[in-house]
């Protein structure tokens, strides 16, 4: 079976920059805005753009070309993954001109939607199988959202714990370009809990162990096999009582992205994977870190949706005819 690869990780950030304490939502409410700017949270500054967001997704699906050494006119299909498109007839047009502008010639381009900010993993997901079956060679996965389009422009999202950012990313999932084995992906929907808090943190914790469940018996692995969890960009204090039932909890869980970009919606997993892999020290193919740990998990939150990718962190080399 042909192992998929997932490549050269890649965003764009909205071109400007604003701290959180400005917004509207958060001078309206004190209490949130202590909850959400306190150190255990971390939000900082938030990103938003006045561009449409094919225009940061073509400067996302820039790098990951170049940086993966693959041409754009040998890209098989391109998955997006968005909820930020035009209505109509104007997404055919926009689309079509993000692939002309990045050289994507001969690729097909198709929509996925309805999960959220889990939408990208299951993204990732598809990518992978199609490799995996050989029915495409390279498939470049692109995410990308505004906050006035899939938020209906509000920015306090999540029930109150996370701040939305405007961003784009993207990477290649190929079948010989340098990268991370794609080992599995798993999913989980759950319907909206009933009233109360309770009823809600409840529900969310057996989500994340339905997942984690699903993901384990997909490609079983356990908890201290894995160096990170690279997630939605949340408050720490949420996502540590789901991800710590589950044995993820603590230094496993990367977040030090949140000030910096607050929740770029579906786009935090490969943002927070493109930050870690150019901060990581170089590593020789099929070496293990001083931990042990061999994987890294990707994980995309959404209102009932959740979606988690798991990854050897052990790079596999370019496999092309004539790489070596």
């Amino acid at each position: 079976m042909i192992t998929a690869r997932l490549c050269a990780p890649a965003y764009e950030l909205g071109e400007y920059a604003a701290p959180v304490t400005e917004l509207p939502e958060l001078q309206a409410d004190p209490r949130i805005a202590a909850e959400l700017t306190a150190p255990k949270a971390g939000f900082d500054t938030y990103r938003w753009s006045d561009a449409p967001v094919v225009e940061l997704m073509a400067a996302a699906v820039q790098r990951t070309l170049g940086e993966a050494g693959i041409p754009g006119d040998e890209v098989d299909l391109v998955l997006l993954a968005t909820d930020s498109l035009p209505g109509g007839r104007a997404a055919h047009r926009d689309v079509a001109e993000l692939l002309a502008e990045t050289g994507l010639t001969r690729a097909t381009a198709g929509t996925l939607g309805l999960m959220d900010c889990a939408t990208a993993m299951a993204a990732l997901g598809t990518a992978a199988s199609l490799v995996r079956d050989g029915s495409a060679r390279h498939v470049l996965v692109v995410s990308g959202d505004l906050a006035d389009h899939a938020t209906g422009g509000e920015r306090v999202v999540a029930g109150g714990a996370a701040i939305a950012s405007d961003a784009a990313a993207s990477a290649l999932v190929s079948a010989t370009a340098a990268g991370l084995p794609i080992l599995g992906m798993a999913h989980h929907t759950s319907a909206a809990p009933g009233a109360g808090a309770r009823a809600e943190l409840t529900a969310k914790v057996t989500a994340h162990r339905e997942l984690f469940a699903r993901l384990a018996a997909h490609h079983p692995h356990r908890p201290e096999s894995v160096r990170a969890v690279l997630p939605s960009n949340f408050a720490r204090m949420a996502l540590e009582i789901y991800l710590s039932d589950v044995g993820y909890g603590g230094d496993k869980l990367a977040l030090r992205n949140v000030g910096r970009i607050a929740h770029c919606l579906g786009s935090d997993p490969l943002i927070n994977l493109a930050d870690r892999l150019a901060d990581a020290e170089p590593a020789e193919p099929g070496t293990k870190d001083g931990t042990g740990a061999e994987h890294l998990v990707l994980l995309g939150a959404g209102i009932s949706h959740l979606a988690a990718v798991l990854l050897d962190a052990r790079p596999l080399p370019d496999a092309s005819e004539g790489a070596f």
